[in-house]
């Protein structure tokens, strides 16, 4: 399947740069259930998007390295990319909506990026593609090849550490992650494993794409969980996503927060979109008959992916209570 796109190479890539995150043990709240959280919030730039950045600049020509990079982000991808460029001394331009968290917008400037501000995602998308007229690389923070590839050695590690896995569930935004860590999943593991995705119902993009077999734009964002919300999923990752993942699960923004607060007070620092896999897990969302006759002798072997940890310092002060 999608033999173009090349995780191998991508691991290889990413040696020595990102990190080979844990895989947690974690208290599911089911006896049924052995749960592993893949903790990509200790992730270089706290969250998983370095992957698929660091993917995308190494891969960078001469010419395209010299005309520099640029992306539309909500946070992750944009310091994801600023710090790829910053290592590799490639001039990056982020343009964000103006409602972004400002510790996520500062963490972009800190970086050395130039900072864009848009109204709102709609706008910020505009200037993006008015800059890539004008001779910028566009690095999509999600519908491309090599970021899908880089985001895919999420899947191959899960893969790797723990081969007997039979469940595992990744937050959904634009599909990138899902994408790459089913596709990397399914040629490890096979067609065997149940992969899930989670993400807002109130912005259901994979959900709407995957009904239609193509990007359909979300006709209104209600959701309050930044970083899971674009206005539609990539054309690629639908593609992929159809052929590797068994279905995706719409959450609640309050069993997101809730479940944020869980792994908070676990001592895990993770922002909401980081969250929305194990508040599958924690409110009951896996199908009954994969728990069928499941015991705490025989539990099921369930991995939640922990996509990021760079929650807005208030929103964090107030589910910690402080």
């Amino acid at each position: 399947m999608f033999e173009h796109i090349d995780i191998e190479a991508a691991a290889k890539h990413l040696h020595g740069v990102a990190k080979h995150t844990p895989l947690m043990p974690f208290e599911s709240g089911d006896e049924r259930i052995e749960l592993r959280l893949k903790l990509e919030n200790r992730q270089e730039t706290g969250s998983f998007k370095c992957r698929g950045a660091w993917n995308q600049i190494f891969s960078l020509d001469d010419e395209q390295r010299a005309a520099g990079v640029i992306a539309t982000s909500s946070g992750n991808h944009g310091r994801a990319l600023a710090w790829a460029a910053q290592r590799a001394m490639v001039k990056a331009t982020i343009v964000m909506p103006a409602d972004a968290y400002p510790n996520k917008i500062e963490a972009c400037r800190e970086l050395g990026a130039e900072v864009v501000l848009g109204r709102d995602r709609a706008e910020a998308e505009a200037i993006c593609r008015q800059r890539v007229e004008a001779g910028a690389v566009l690095i999509h923070p999600y519908d491309s090849e090599r970021t899908v590839q880089g985001a895919g050695t999420v899947g191959r590690e899960i893969a790797l550490d723990w081969p007997e896995v039979e469940v595992v569930v990744v937050p959904v935004g634009g599909g990138g992650l899902i994408a790459g860590s089913s596709l990397a999943l399914r040629r490890a593991l096979g067609a065997g494993l149940t992969i899930f995705g989670a993400e807002p119902s109130g912005a259901p993009s994979m959900t709407l794409g995957l009904e239609a077999g193509e990007p359909v734009l979300v006709p209104e964002i209600t959701t309050a969980v930044q970083g899971l919300c674009p206005l539609e999923s990539g054309a690629l990752n639908v593609a992929i996503c159809k052929e590797t993942v068994n279905g995706v699960f719409l959450m609640e923004d309050e069993e997101v927060f809730a479940s944020q607060k869980r792994l908070v007070d676990a001592g895990e620092i993770v922002e909401p979109a980081g969250a929305a896999a194990t508040a599958a897990v924690f409110h009951d969302r896996l199908p009954d008959e994969l728990l069928a006759g499941r015991s705490a002798e025989d539990r099921l072997r369930v991995v939640a992916v922990v996509s990021g940890g760079n929650p807005a310092p208030d929103q964090l002060e107030a589910i910690r209570g402080v």
